[in-house]
């Protein structure tokens, strides 16, 4: 066990280090980026709510559609991060010529998920309380109310780390595979409602949506928030996706290490 905890700091200070680099990057891409993101959609929201005559658009309005961007565009952030992680950093490695270094080492893979997150929580958390606050500008939370929301984001990044670790591996093997990943997160966004309500997706589409656990932790932010509503289904429903997906993706690692080869040299 404490070999085990070793390895996730040691993995999350090499991490750290790596990131801080270039530090003006680091800074820009955390914070300036997801709030660039969110303007425009602020200006479209109250445009279309303030100077026509809805008053309300799939539950959205003049009152919450603040804290209804903040939190999608946070969890947006989370999801764009955690997927794309494993990826850009197995790539450095394979340049530098450090990857098989990396992978012979024998450690357990779990605790890189967790070293690699504990980073990956820590360059967002001071963003996830930027939107915080903004949305606190329009509807005052209680203490569990911003508790939860914390922790519903870093279930979606633990699972988001599973699915991230699986593209990194598979495109390390074969970058052929990257353009499908990428495809295949589009339409993720799409299917997962960061910046509308699922009142406006055709119902033969919203069937698809209700099994996907990225819109439920969205979802589970902004009802606690906005109506003060704690889902329990679909915090319990995130929560296993987020136990279940780093094992899975161990698992497929591994068997991909065995039999495959890293190409792109």
């Amino acid at each position: 066990m404490n070999e085990f905890f070793h390895e996730i700091t040691a993995i999350t200070k090499k991490e750290f280090k790596l990131n801080i680099r270039f530090k003006t990057a680091y800074l820009l891409n955390t914070f300036v980026s997801p709030v660039l993101s969110i303007i425009p959609l602020i200006i479209i929201y109250y445009g279309f709510l303030h100077y026509t005559d809805a008053t309300d658009f799939g539950g959205i309005n003049l009152s919450n559609y603040i804290a209804f961007l903040s939190f999608g565009i946070a969890a947006q952030a989370f999801f764009h991060t955690g997927t794309n992680v494993f990826a850009v950093r197995f790539r450095e490695e394979k340049y530098w010529r450090t990857i098989e270094a990396l992978f012979i080492a024998p450690i357990n893979y779990i605790s890189l998920i967790i070293g690699v997150g504990i980073n990956v929580a820590l360059k967002l958390l001071p963003l996830l309380l930027i939107f915080i606050l903004i949305a606190s500008a329009f509807t005052v939370p209680s203490i569990t109310q911003v508790l939860f929301v914390i922790i519903i984001l870093l279930l979606l990044l633990l699972f988001c780390l599973g699915i991230g670790l699986i593209y990194g591996a598979l495109t390390l093997f074969s970058e052929n595979f990257d353009p499908f990943f990428r495809y295949f997160f589009a339409m993720w966004v799409l299917l997962s409602c960061f910046a509308y309500p699922i009142t406006i997706i055709p119902e033969s589409f919203r069937t698809i949506i209700l099994f996907n656990p990225v819109y439920h932790a969205v979802n589970f932010a902004r009802e606690l928030w906005i109506n003060n509503f704690f889902d329990l289904g679909a915090f319990l429903y995130v929560l296993g996706f987020a136990i279940i997906m780093p094992v899975i993706s161990v698992y497929i690692f591994k068997m991909a290490w065995k039999r495959m080869e890293v190409q792109g040299y």
